[in-house]
């Protein structure tokens, strides 16, 4: 058996860093806006090559107070269906038609993947996964104006961090 090698994650990937965004604006948004929850996912050179078929599993999971009040899920084939793929380091995100559809108020966002694994000659491999160390903080105000927002959502992402995100260290 491997065992993680950090509480967050397993040996292959982690998450480095998370972002709610609607163009420029990081923290707070109007219950109609459009909102992109992201993070950030780096994988091991190794993790491509360690597997000849796989399945991600993608949770965008939203709290309020500390109680779990939504979970986005999104899944596929990890090679053809996970943005950015091939690559070591890239971004994931769900695009959601309203703020308002993470909750409102102070909500908290805190992302979490893994990964199926398979191979021919060993059958499945141990699954590799990784969820966010920190909660991300933002804030959905429902005294803004009532905009022309849709209910919607959509898996989005690609390959190093997307312009306007501020990275790890910042």
């Amino acid at each position: 058996m491997i065992m993680a090698d950090h509480t967050f994650h397993s040996p292959l990937c982690r998450i480095s860093w998370t972002d709610v965004v609607h163009g420029t604006q990081h923290s707070s948004f109007g219950l109609d806006e459009e909102v992109e929850l992201r993070f950030g996912l780096d994988l091991d050179q190794s993790f491509w090559s360690s597997f000849e078929t796989s399945q991600f599993f993608a949770q965008f999971c939203v709290y309020r107070f500390g109680d779990l009040v939504k979970r986005f899920d999104h899944n596929g084939d990890t090679r053809l269906q996970l943005p950015g793929a091939p690559a070591t380091q890239i971004w994931l995100g769900l695009a959601l038609g309203r703020a308002g559809q993470a909750g409102s108020g102070l909500v908290q966002f805190r992302p979490q993947i893994f990964f199926l694994r398979q191979n021919s000659s060993i059958g499945n491999l141990n699954a590799e996964f990784a969820a966010a160390p920190h909660d991300h903080t933002f804030m959905v105000d429902s005294f803004s104006p009532v905009g022309g927002g849709f209910d919607g959502e959509s898996l989005v992402g690609g390959v190093g961090i997307p312009d306007g995100t501020p990275t790890p260290e910042e």
